[in-house]
């Protein structure tokens, strides 16, 4: 009865060997190769993200075109131009009312006030559109500013790699700590694919 069921045993274990592939049996024979295969390496363009902010600073939108984000260089120019003609506005309306004042104020027959607000309106006027020029001179610097850190941020993302080739899988996972006392987690697979 032992040979039997060693002989079934044997006869068994040589059919499991044979179907599955890879463990023996007719699977074909493998060869070793001496070398090892890598995956090529991406090729990375050389990008200078000091380079684009200095292209930033000296010609605006001259960093957005060094870093290819053409579609940003009219915006930068809009930006530009809005603070630009905010600045020229309250220049001309200031000019206006100090020039108003100084004719309202002194006393040559040469000038002759002709409008209809008085000292203290004038004053009022020549100080709010000083200080909306003055306003309107650091919304200019600021967006300047902005245009700069934009290129230098899109500089050093140049190379980022935003491929399908990355995932990110979130699962519950359970945990046991201790002393057998379960828990609850999160377990997070980033996959290169």
């Amino acid at each position: 009865m032992s040979f039997v069921r060693e002989n079934f045993i044997w006869l068994a274990l040589s059919v499991l060997l044979i179907l599955t592939p890879g463990l023996g049996g007719f699977a074909p024979a493998q060869t070793v190769n001496d070398t090892i295969v890598s995956k090529p390496k991406p090729t990375y363009i050389s990008h200078s993200s000091s380079k684009a902010t200095i292209l930033a600073a000296v010609i605006p939108g001259a960093g957005q075109a060094y870093n290819r984000k053409y579609w940003k260089i009219p915006i930068v120019y809009i930006g530009v131009a809005a603070a630009g003609y905010a600045i020229y506005s309250n220049q001309k309306n200031y000019k206006e009312f100090k020039n108003n004042y100084i004719a309202s104020t002194d006393t040559l027959e040469s000038t002759v006030y002709l409008g209809n607000l008085n000292k203290a309106q004038l004053i009022t006027g020549i100080d709010y559109y000083r200080r909306y020029r003055d306003l309107s001179v650091l919304a200019l610097l600021a967006w300047h500013g902005l245009t700069i850190i934009d290129a230098n941020v899109d500089a050093h993302f140049f190379n980022w790699d935003v491929s399908e080739d990355l995932s990110l899988r979130i699962r519950p996972r359970a945990l046991w700590v201790g002393q057998m006392k379960p828990g609850l987690g999160l377990s997070l697979i980033l996959n290169n694919k």
